[in-house]
């Protein structure tokens, strides 16, 4: 990056962290201008469609307009459930062009997680695509009536609705002007309701102003992506999140960009889709990257024309992998969380670093044994170079907390008189590790890391190690409680690679060269594949909650702490430890397991 270059960037990045809440700059407003500045360029491309910003905004004006005539008005919340398809995008800006918070809803939700998503957005209205229709059905005698009498299927050409079970049928309005109300919305009015991921537990719907959902694109497209008119960007993450609504789908609007988008990721399909769209970047998810590295060479990883790739969670192992294997100039590494006030940018390309630690955010030391903060005199204590803390964003004007629609859990994340009195901090459960530059790495979410021998430990670095292993294609790593014994023993979920065995003898050997003792999973389960959220991130909570139990045909291997080998867990065995009988198998005194 040039000196001019990055003199222009952060006066981006300022411009935009510092756009007053009472500009009407929305994205809905920056698609009627670019309809106007670039009406025949092309906005968005879909399988065998492609649709310019003139037409695309016609579109959203219809649909806008079909929603007023239904009596959809500014401060309504419409729950949308649809998969990754152009409908998707029109929806989500028409709402914003009526001021109508848009509640997006995880289209792999069912029973349960579904209806609770539907219930806690306090929705009024709602529009199911008709790919995602059977979900919802399963779920309506869980809906409020008043719900139900608003809620519209909007049919996929590819999944027609059939029988809509007495929904109502959604239908565009033959007007296509700009509705006259998308003016009046400010940059500070609340534009849509994203649930956090939910790996440990059920999602909270996080409020996103118009602000983060158009500034944060602003900013990612000047300094991440560095956009011209020219770029293709392609997205095949759910919508409903924010890597692809911000930085993908916001980025490229308001850069006057072109974003392909795809229906869903596939490691099999992904560069023949690069190469077909033109794209000249895209947006990824750590273990997405996992999955492409892990593919079969092929002649397409490379001819193509992507300079940029820009995410969230890739490991240094795989970073060098992707960026050596398929020829990626540029891979931008970011940290943010869909609720968190605060973010981070790795623009100097420092391996497994996710950018400085900038903008008043505060690493603060983490007691992991008492689980809470570590404190002096009531204050909380600052994280030195080398060492690692909890990543803390400050509260104030020009960044604030957004919290949830639930109260109760937004005041769980804010810290008060942490380092000062009257500070206010937001707590990201996140823990890093800060060096001497500032540059910050990425060691774990608080809820993963566990206690073992006295020890913490990170169950990323666990799994980096585990995936380097030739014989293992993924993992996964958490810690469960054995009876008689402090805190939790590690153990991995993995998935073997094509056509490897387990050889409990030879990953004994590289653990014992790769990992501290403490750190080395007592129990490992072969899995034919890894439960994943629908942004490709490892899900753990029901592996915790199963623990160590044997189930048919998933195999377990334990390592008791003599052994040159991971054997066999049989079912004696496993009895054996629960009772803690056999105190040959037992953590005290004899340092086994």
């Amino acid at each position: 990056m040039s000196l001019i270059h990055r003199i222009q960037s952060y006066g981006t990045l300022a411009r935009g962290l510092l756009e007053g809440t009472g500009s009407n700059r929305t994205l809905a407003v920056e698609l009627e201008r670019r309809s106007v500045r670039q009406a025949e360029h092309p906005f968005l491309l879909y399988e065998d469609q492609q649709f310019d910003y003139a037409q695309a905004n016609r579109i959203v004006n219809r649909i806008a307009h079909a929603y007023r005539a239904a009596g959809v008005r500014k401060g309504d919340v419409l729950a949308l459930l649809m998969e990754n398809r152009p409908e998707f995008v029109w929806h989500y800006l028409a709402a914003g062009k009526l001021g109508v918070v848009t509640a997006l809803v995880n289209t792999r939700a069912r029973g349960d997680g579904l209806a609770h998503a539907i219930s806690v957005c306090g929705a009024n209205q709602m529009t199911v695509g008709s790919e995602c229709l059977p979900a919802f059905l399963a779920v309506r005698d869980r809906v409020a009536d008043e719900l139900l009498v608003r809620c519209r299927v909007d049919e996929d050409r590819k999944v027609p609705a059939g029988d809509a079970g007495g929904l109502l049928r959604f239908v565009q309005s033959p007007t296509s002007t700009d509705p006259p109300e998308t003016a009046e919305y400010t940059l500070g009015d609340t534009g849509a309701y994203i649930f956090t991921s939910g790996t440990t537990g059920l999602p909270k719907a996080a409020v996103m102003s118009y602000q983060r959902l158009t500034s944060v694109g602003r900013v990612t497209g000047a300094l991440a992506w560095r956009l011209e008119p020219s770029d293709v960007i392609y997205n095949c993450l759910p919508l409903f999140h924010t890597n692809a609504l911000v930085i993908a789908l916001s980025s490229v609007l308001a850069h006057g960009a072109t974003l392909a988008l795809g229906r869903r990721f596939s490691a099999g399909t992904f560069w023949h889709d690069m190469h077909r769209f033109e794209a000249t970047g895209c947006n990824y998810i750590g273990e997405m990257c996992r999955y492409l590295v892990n593919t079969p060479a092929d002649d397409r990883d490379r001819g193509h024309r992507v300079r940029v790739m820009v995410g969230q969670g890739l490991q240094a192992d795989v970073w060098t992998t992707m960026q050596e294997r398929f020829a990626i100039p540029r891979i931008v590494e970011m940290y943010a969380s869909t609720e968190g006030n605060i973010a981070t940018i790795n623009l100097s390309g420092e391996v497994g670093s996710v950018g400085k630690l900038r903008l008043g955010g505060k690493l603060a030391k983490w007691d992991f044994e008492r689980d809470d903060f570590v404190r002096d005199n009531g204050r909380l204590v600052p994280s030195g170079p080398g060492e690692v803390g909890v990543l803390l964003g400050p509260i104030r004007k020009k960044t604030p907390f957004g919290g949830y629609r639930d109260e109760q859990a937004t005041r769980a994340k804010v810290i008060t008189d942490a380092f000062r009195d009257g500070d206010a901090l937001y707590n990201t459960g996140d823990v890093f590790r800060v060096d001497a530059k500032k540059n910050l790495f990425f060691v774990d979410r608080l809820g993963d890391t566990f206690r073992y021998k006295g020890e913490n430990v990170s169950t990323t670095e666990v799994q980096e190690q585990l995936v380097r292993w030739p014989g293992i294609a993924s993992a996964s790593v958490y810690g469960v409680p054995v009876p008689g014994r402090e805190g939790r023993a590690g153990m991995a979920a993995v998935v073997l690679a094509d056509g490897a065995r387990f050889d409990g003898e030879a990953l004994a050997a590289y653990l014992d060269a790769a990992l501290p003792p403490y750190a080395r999973p007592v129990f490992i389960r072969v899995r034919p594949s890894l439960e994943t959220t629908a942004t490709l991130k490892l899900s753990k909570l029901a592996l915790r909650r199963e623990g160590f139990a044997p189930r048919e045909g998933e195999p377990i291997y334990v390592r008791d702490a003599g052994d040159r080998t991971y054997q066999e867990l049989t079912p004696e065995r496993y009895e054996a430890i629960v009772r803690a009988e056999e105190r040959a198998m037992t953590l005290e005194g004899t340092e086994r397991l």
